[in-house]
């Protein structure tokens, strides 16, 4: 009996999703690659869960296409003739990823959200920033979520932490 509850607390911490420090690492990540090879390896791990929209090779940045979210973070799915319902306080969600090269010449990835909500009785949406605290939380969660996918598929060429051996 107390094996079947340990192995339950197991399988329950690992459907959590990653910690704190996963997240972290993975936002932090140095590598050493080729910048367009990171940024291909960024494109890989986007498609998974999101459309592609505009892809500039030359600044090393893509934009996800948007995806339309209710207040609480429930996919919102297109109607007839594929338009999407604006409800009141309705999410509009991207994500912009940029490959960088750092001070050491090494490349470092990042995910921002870029976000509007419709606001009942307004003709044009609210842009919200990612610090803005009338972002809703799932928005973070999510590019978290996207950067630890582009870090699982470009580990590989990650550089050692400074001052490690």
């Amino acid at each position: 009996m107390r094996n079947l509850m340990i192995a339950i607390g197991l399988a329950a911490a690992a459907a959590c999703g990653p910690s704190s420090a996963e997240v972290r690492t993975a936002k932090t990540t140095q590598y050493n690659a080729d910048p367009h090879q990171i940024l291909q390896l960024a494109m890989e791990a986007t498609r998974e869960t999101y459309a592609l929209g505009d892809v500039s090779e030359d600044r090393l940045e893509f934009i996800t296409a948007p995806k339309f979210y209710s207040p609480e973070g429930d996919l919102e799915s297109p109607g007839a003739g594929g338009v999407i319902h604006m409800r009141n306080g309705t999410v509009e969600v991207m994500f912009i990823v940029q490959v960088v090269t750092t001070a050491d010449h090494r490349v470092a990835v990042t995910v921002i959200p870029k976000t509007f909500q419709h606001i009942g009785g307004s003709p044009k949406p609210r842009e919200l920033a990612p610090d803005d605290p009338y972002l809703p939380p799932f928005v973070l969660g999510r590019a978290d979520s996207l950067a630890m996918a582009i870090y699982e598929h470009a580990k590989g060429y990650a550089a050692a932490p400074p001052g490690a051996s």
